[in-house]
Formats: structure tokens, sequence, C-alpha cells
């Protein structure tokens, strides 16, 4: 008996001995890219069912512990399809981890202080990864990296001189002065995107400058090659968080962090060249009878249609340079050249679980392809990730980059210096270079170009640091709720010199009182922001996840706007000191937003999420500078797949969503007040009121909107289609008001005189058609629309933006879009009043881009991206100007134009003809752009092993192209053109803006 005591007792032991053995098991592998085999660090590794969890290293390499119930193993990490894999009987598992297509898991932007995952969220967020961004070919500028690859954006490239120049306007427009540029923060800093006027547009560079200047915008100081991803708030419903700036949306841009692992030492180098997308092109001069009584070119020309009158000397020059063989191609010779691009970049990143660091510097380098024009940036970046508890962690960001652009004189000219408008008029047989160093003056124009081109001066250098700070104090941390204090915070200092020259013998200069003339500017911001959140997750009856936030906002900007110019300058000086004539100003510009902000969130099981939340705001930019305005915000989401009731399992993802939002747009500075006008009155300094005057009531834009949308998922997600309808209103948009003269006064500079709407749609279709061991395809399709309109008015019909009715201006009328064309002739409408008529839209009718990328043997990458706009219209007048200097390519054609028969298409275009009206100048600007395209080799990791052993981990060359292709019908140098710079309205003018280029590149990336 005591035997079988002894027995049963030892099979207990055993059994109970058995149980504890059989709830630990660790599971160890290697986790590599399907594609390249390359390893994957970060990748997370979860027990299903289970807390226990593991993470790859740097080799991609996991162990983790799991209990024996366990069945699955989930592994998870951004860009890659999460994969659920049964436990077998081995101890290693290794896995192959496929790129998404569109990461639902991936995390996006929910609140100043909170994320969520892409599958959860409520709006239509894009989010643009580095690859997506830099990751096939090397654009100069983050938001010339974005082009055609936002769904609801009109990115469009204002003038294609060196550094930039670029507008992007989401969900149409958002103000009816000033910009409708987004909001833009880098690493939780609220950064200054402005253009920095120079007065290079002016002659004698007089005023404070325009926005003519041709400027580039100041988010080319950061260098892409910096970026980790990038988040677009499109509309209000989503960027209400961000309260009082954020009428326009909100770019939301992440930078490179370190990572915990191995140190990696990783190195770029790419080569490039650049020319122009398109040259206009020149007609030839002879004495063929071209109208009914026989004239030639030079009579209609020079002769004002007159036989040999005023033709009769360009003749004798023509002949003269034909015989020495003197006819030149001007343009070529200034636009033809070849441009040079070298980008440089060196980064070191690494870290362990409780630090981690990231140390990049970046040298870009390009001359452009006109001489002497280029652009500069070096760049130097400093991350730092500290643990420094279990409760406290920071992460610190510093930035510095210093820039410089040379971009000659282009655009709007009424002086006759801006090299493409006086290339309009230069005859091909005309002498224009030097002769024994030393220009000949142009007969047919105010200077001569080529005198402009190597000469004058015309740029910029810009010192920029940028400071971030995020700090997390937990002060409860439990299974089930968490409570911590999240502050973050930092601060924007730039600092732009620019410099302005014409020499004092210049042809333009010598005929003026005090000929030559220099200016030195400098333009200076100080912007700083700080925020503090509590932020509180717990649970809610045990299975409803719940986020609530508290906290403030504070945001500062202190501007130092000046210049000091010379006239009369002594030879070969350039201080406008030393000028016989002195101006000077500045501009002292300070201004502060606070922001109180409440947000609460909701996650029931992943199936259905919602947001509610509010913000106030008060600015010292609005009249009353004590007033609070609300800016709320809701949003619900629901996953209908996540439900047990839904067993159609082609369709793996069903979400349907809405979203209401509202935020603001703060009056721009000085339209509260105006200064007193100097004045000298009886020998002594005194002041005048000033003939406008701001408004001390005045108060914010605002824009409200409601957004719809559903996402599918097709085949685990192998198949997403993103759908979004969205309604956007901007109420009391601030606009210039005449008073009656009897006032004293002639207007208020903003007041607000209606409404405006913007409606649109937005699809995204994502797929990957073919995956197979050595070829896989992954292609994206978007397309999108808006559709503007005032739907209040309470002036009568009114010019906005800029134009001339001859060649096409902007109206705010009711019922339409203010970024339609009015132009000539005037008609009768049904009351009787004369108005102009109605032309197209700036705004396109719709956008369309195409992404593929595919994976060739496994080494492989092929990628272009096709980008469309349609039914965008441009007031063309670079053709005006050639059709006046008798240089556009088709000028002796006869189509018999407006009725003209046997008048020459030169002549019969021009606005002297009382036929011609403003749709000769209102302009198809459609336009198909293969906008990027690249082909890389990544070297095999047993290659690499074999020549380099373990100090090269990876190898990669390849080559690429931007803009390589256009096709559009469109007369101009290209159809993407500004000459009013970012402006909302009236900005779509082409006056012989500097050409676009095509860039090829050549590249290197090795990393240690």
């Amino acid at each position: 008996m005591k035997k079988v005591y002894v027995l049963w007792l030892i099979c207990l032991l055993m059994s109970g001995f058995g149980q504890v053995m059989a709830q630990d098991r660790t599971i160890t592998g290697k986790i590599t890219a399907k594609a390249d085999g390359a390893p994957v660090p970060g990748v997370n590794i979860v027990a299903k069912g289970s807390t226990k969890g593991a993470v790859s290293n740097a080799a991609g390499e996991y162990s983790i512990s799991v209990p024996a119930t366990a069945k699955w193993l989930i592994f998870s990490f951004i860009g890659y399809t999460m994969q659920e894999v049964p436990i077998t009987k081995s101890d290693v598992m290794n896995i192959e981890m496929a790129e998404a297509v569109q990461n639902l898991d991936e995390v996006i932007v929910s609140g100043l202080a909170t994320s969520v995952k892409r599958s959860n969220a409520a709006n239509a967020v894009t989010r643009l990864t580095a690859d997506e961004l830099i990751g096939k070919t090397k654009p100069v500028t983050i938001d010339g990296a974005m082009s055609g690859k936002v769904v609801g954006a009109n990115i469009v490239q204002n003038s294609g001189a060196p550094g930039g120049g670029i507008s992007v306007k989401l969900r149409g427009i958002s103000s009816i002065n000033g910009t409708s540029e987004p909001l833009y923060v880098v690493d939780g800093v609220f950064v200054n995107n402005s253009q920095f006027a120079t007065g290079a547009g002016a002659a004698a560079f007089s005023g404070a400058g325009s926005n003519q200047d041709q400027a580039p915008n100041r988010l080319t100081d950061i260098n892409p090659a910096d970026v980790e991803s990038i988040e677009v708030l499109k509309g209000p419903s989503a960027a209400a968080i961000y309260g009082t700036r954020a009428n326009a949306g909100v770019i939301i841009i992440t930078t490179k962090k370190g990572k915990a692992g191995k140190t990696k030492v990783s190195f770029g180098q790419d080569i490039g060249f650049s020319s122009a997308i398109r040259l206009l092109g020149s007609e030839g001069w002879s004495l063929d009878p071209i109208g009914p009584q026989g004239q030639n070119k030079f009579d209609y020309v020079f002769g004002n249609g007159n036989p040999g009158s005023g033709s009769t000397t360009e003749i004798e020059l023509w002949k003269k340079a034909t015989a020495e063989g003197k006819i030149y191609d001007y343009e070529k010779y200034v636009y033809g050249n070849t441009g040079h691009i070298s980008n440089t970049r060196l980064s070191v990143s690494g870290g362990n679980d409780k630090t981690k660091f990231y140390v990049a510097a970046g040298v870009n380098d390009e001359t452009g392809i006109q001489k002497r024009t280029g652009y500069q940036r070096k760049s130097l970046r400093l991350s730092i990730d500290h643990k420094l508890a279990k409760w406290i962690d920071f992460s610190f960001g510093s930035n510095y980059m210093r820039t410089g652009a040379q971009r000659s004189f282009s655009g709007n000219d009424n002086r006759g210096v801006s090299v493409g408008y006086v290339l309009a008029y230069i005859p091909n047989y005309a002498q224009l270079f030097p002769v024994n160093g030393i220009y000949p003056d142009s007969r047919y124009t105010g200077d001569n170009p080529l005198a402009i081109v190597d000469r004058t001066i015309n740029d910029e250098q810009t010192n920029r640091f940028i400071q971030s700070f995020t700090g997390n104090i937990y002060f409860l941390q439990k299974p089930n709720s968490t409570l911590k204090l999240a502050i973050s915070g930092g601060l924007d200092y730039v600092n732009t010199e620019a410099k302005v020259y014409f020499p004092e013998d210049l042809q333009s200069q010598r005929t003026r009182a005090t000929p030559g003339a220099s200016r030195f500017s400098k333009s200076r911001s100080f912007n700083t922001n700080l925020q503090a959140f509590l932020i509180y997750s717990w649970k809610l009856a045990g299975k409803i996840d719940m986020t609530s936030q508290v906290g403030t906002v504070r945001l500062t900007t202190d501007n130092d706007l000046s210049w000091i110019q010379g006239e009369g300058m002594l030879p070969k000086q350039i201080n406008p000191n030393n000028g016989s004539v002195r101006s000077f100003s500045e501009a002292f510009q300070r201004w502060q937003d606070v922001g109180m902000v409440a947000q609460q969130e909701m996650n029931y099981e992943d199936k259905v999420i919602g947001t509610l939340g509010i913000r106030y705001d008060k600015s010292s930019l609005n009249g009353d500078n004590t007033k609070w305005y609300g800016f709320p915000r809701a949003s619900l989401a629901v996953n209908l797949t996540k439900f047990g009731f839904w067993t159609y399992e082609p369709v793996s993802q069903f979400k349907l969503r809405g979203a209401f939002g509202r935020t603001g747009g703060v009056p721009a500075y000085g339209n509260l007040f105006t200064s007193m006008s100097t004045t000298i009155i009886d020998g002594q300094l005194g002041a005048v009121s000033p003939a406008s005057i701001g408004n001390p009531t005045i108060e914010p834009e605002t824009a409200q909107e409601i957004e719809w949308g559903a996402d599918f998922g097709f085949l685990n997600n192998k198949v997403t289609l993103e759908a979004t309808y969205y309604d956007k209103k901007v109420f009391n948009l601030l606009n210039p008001y005449t008073l009656a003269s009897g006032t004293g006064v002639t207007q208020f500079n903003a007041y607000p005189v209606g409404d405006l709407q913007n409606r649109g749609i937005e699809l995204a279709l994502g797929t990957t058609p073919v995956q197979l061991s050595n070829f896989s395809w992954t292609t994206q399709l978007q397309y999108w629309f808006n559709r503007s309109k005032i739907t209040r008015l309470d002036i009568p019909n009114t010019t906005v933006g800029s134009g001339f009715s001859i060649y096409g201006r902007n109206q705010l009328r009711l019922g339409e879009s203010p970024t339609r064309w009015f132009g000539s002739p005037n008609v009768l409408d049904a009351s009787g009043v004369a108005q102009a008529t109605r032309y197209e839209d700036a705004q396109p009718k719709f956008q369309m881009s195409f992404s593929n990328q595919f994976k060739l043997f496994r080494d492989f990458d092929f990628s272009f991206l096709l980008h469309t706009s349609q039914g965008n219209y441009n007031s063309n007048l670079t053709i005006k100007q050639k059709d006046t200097g008798g240089t556009t390519v088709d000028w002796s054609k006869v189509d018999n134009l407006y009725e003209n028969v046997g008048l020459p298409n030169g002549r019969a275009r021009l606005p002297t003809n009382p036929n011609v009206t403003a749709r000769e100048f209102i302009q198809n600007a459609s336009y198909v752009r293969l906008r990027e395209v690249s082909l890389y080799y990544t070297f095999p990791k047993s290659l690499m092993t074999s020549a380099f052993g373990n100090v090269v981990s990876n190898l990669r060359i390849g080559t690429s192209a931007q803009n390589l292709l256009t096709f559009t019908k469109y007369q101009g140098y290209d159809p993407e053109v500004s000459n009013f710079g970012n402006q909302s309205v009236g900005a779509s003018v082409d006056n012989a803006a500097f050409p676009n280029s095509k860039r090829i590149f050549f590249h290197l990336a090795v990393d240690f």
C-alpha cells in the first residue's frame, strides 16, 4: 500500500513539474525582408492571447518566451504586412515579411499629443514615408518631393529658378488674401515657411518688395534626406486640434531618429545634371511678303505695318549679321546650359534600450540652367532619445542649416531688365555679346540680357536653427491605466540676408538721375512654441480604451524685416551706404497665440472609434486680443469587419467614417492697425494719417469641414481603396473694403466680406497585382478634384489678386469660384451692368497620379510616378511679349485669326487688335508629367560578405530622373508657373518665368 502512495506521489510531482516546464517555451528565429532577404530590425513579436512579447535586433534576430497554450505568433512592423504565424513544434521559426501597399497598422496623428492606427482613423490623412519622398529620386525641397503624391493637394512649382518657390494648397484655397499655404510642424516645432521679399521685382528695387520677387519659401532650408515621414492633415476636420493657424491644413514632418542596436554608418552620394524641360524657340527673319500689301516681318515689327517705315535700319543689320554668320539663339545661350548637381550625406545612428542617437550631415550644391544661378545647402542635425527611468523619457533635436540661392531676374518686368521678358524682344541678328569686355546696348529692350546675366546680383544667404524638445513624465503606470505629462516645444530662428545690385554703367541705369542701385535686406524671424498636455489612458467597462487629454499651447512670432538701399553708386561699389541717395526701412512685428485644448478618444475593441475635442484660442492679431474663439472637432469610425457578424473573408476591411472640425486663420499683421506716415511740414518732421486704415474689430477667418469616407481592404488588404468626400466652408473672408470718399480714408485694410465653399472627392486605390519570389509589382492610383464658390458676398463684384481685364483677372462673384478667370470683353448682365466675360478656372478640373514599384530578381528596383493635372488655366503673357518682339515660333504663319485675312499670327494676336480678347491669354495649362522614374540595384548580402566581410552591410547603386517627360499643349515654358508667388488668387500668371528643369541622377548608397 505504501508503494502505491509513493508511486502516486511521484506521478503527481512529475505532472506538476511538467506543467511548470510547459509554461515556458523559448522560440528563436530571424526575420528578413521578402523582397531582398535583408534583416528587419524593430519587428514586434507577440504571442497571441498573452502579454509575452519581444523585438527583433539589428540582425533581425529574436527570442521570445511563450506559454504552452499559445498557438500563434504575431509579427508586425510599420511598412510591412502583419503576419499571424502558427507555432510549430520546432523552437526555431524564421519569418519573411512582405512590404505592405498601405499598412493599416501604421500610426498617424489624432491630436497634438496622441496618435491612432491608420485602420482606426476617421480622417483621410496622407502619410508619406522617407522612401516615398526621396527613395526614388532627389527633389531639392520637401514640398517639391510631395508633388503628385498627396491626394487632395494642388502643388505647383512657381518658378524653375534654383531653390524652390513652391505653392501647396490643400482642398482648395482657404483665404482670398495672402496665401493659403498649410501650417508646417517639424518634430513638434511650428516652423516659418514665409517668402521674404527682396525688392528684386521692382524698378530700382523701390518699396518693400512684393510677391513678384520670385523668392523661395523657407521650407527649402530643410534637407529632405533628414525626413522620416510626412503626415498631411488636409482639412479642418483633421486639423482642428491646431486651432487658429490651421485653416489651410497642417503638414507634420517627422525627422529621422536613432534605433537601438549596432551603430550604423550610412553614406550617400548623388551626381546629377539638369536642363530646361522645354525652350520656346524663336522664329527667324526674312523679307518674304506676308500681308495683303506686301509687308514683310520687319515692316510689321519695326514699322507698325508700314513698308519701309522704321524697318530699313533693321534690315541692314540683319543682312550684315547674316553675311557674317552672326545669327544667335539667345534663348538657348541663356537657358540652354546644363546644370550640375551634387548631393552628399553622411549619418551615424545607434544606441541601446536607454539612449538612441542620430547624427547627420548633408551638402547639396547645384548650378542652374542659367549662368551664375544656383542653390546650395549645408545641414547638420543631431537627435537624442533617452529613457532616464521607467517613468521619465525625453527627446532632443537640433538642426542647423545654411542655404544660399542665386536667382537672377525673371518674371514680370516693366523696366526692361528681366531676362526672360527681355529675350522675348531680342531678334536673332542682334549683336549683344561683349566686345573687349564692354556689353553693347540693346536697341530693342531696356537692357542687354547678357549683361543682366553676367553682371547683376540677386543672391541670398540663410542661416537657420530649429531646436525641438519632447518629454514624458509618467505619474501612473498600471496594466489598464496610465497618466503622463507630455511636454514639447522648440524654436525656429531664421536669418535671411539678400543682396540685389545693378551696376551704374548698365544700359538701364545710365539714363537715370541716380544710376546704379544696391539693396541689402535682412529678414529675421524668431518663432517659439511650447505645449503641455496631461494624458490619461484608461479602460471603461473593461472593454473600451479611453484616452483623455487636456493641455495648453503658446506660440510666439518675432520678426525684424529691414533693408537699406543706395542709388547713384560709385563704380564697382556695392555697399548701399556709398550711394548718393540712400533710403531704408525697418519693420518690427510681434504677436502671440495662446490655446487651451481638451479631447476625449474612445476605442471599443478596434470596432468603434470616436473622438470629441475642443480648442479655444486667442491671438494678439485679433481686434479683441482677450477673446477666446472655439474650434470643436468630432469623429467616428466603425470597422465593420471587426464585428462577429462579418463572415465574408474576401473583404478584410470595411470601415465607415465621418469627421467634423473647425479651424481658424488669424488676420495678417497690420490688419488690426496702420502706422502713421511721415512727412515734412514747414521743414519739420511730421506725421499724417494713412489713407488705408486697420480694422479694430477684426476677427479671424474660420473654416468648417464635414468629411465622409469609406475604406476597403480586399484579400487580406492586398487591395485597398480609400474614398472621401468633404465639404469645407470658410466664413468671414477678409478683403480690403472701400469706403466713401467723404470719410477721409480710402479703405479698411481687411474687412469680412463673404463666405467660401470648397467641395471635393478623393480616391486612392492601392494593390499588389503580382507577388512572386523573383518579381513583385505594387501600384497606387489616386484621383481627386476640388470645386470652389463664393456663397455669400456683401460687396459688389470685386477684382482680387492681380491681373488686367485684357489678360484675365480673378473676381469675387456670388456663386463663382474666386480662382476663375474673367476678362475682356465686357458684356451686359441681366440688370444691364457691364461685366467681364467669364472664362475657365485656374484650379484643375481633376488630378490623377499613378505610381508603380517593381522588384526584379530580388536585387533590382524599378519605379515611376506619372502625374496629370487637367482643366487648369493660366493667364499667359509670355506669348504676348514674344508676339510684340517678333520672336514667336509661328509669328509669320497666317491662320486668318479673328477674321484678319492675310495678317500674320504674331500681329493678329496682339491686344492692339480690337478683336483680341482675354480668350487669347487664358490658356489651357493641362499636362501629363513623368515626375519620377528610377532603377536601383542592391548588391546581394552574400556578395557583400565575401567582398567586404562584415564591414559593409548594404550597397546600392542606381539612376533616376525627375520631370523627365512632360506632355502639354501649353505655350509657355512650363504649365506649372506663378508670377505672383504663393498668393491665394491671381497667382497663375505666366510672364516669362524662369524655365523649369528636368533632372537626371546617378546614386550611390553604402551602409556600414
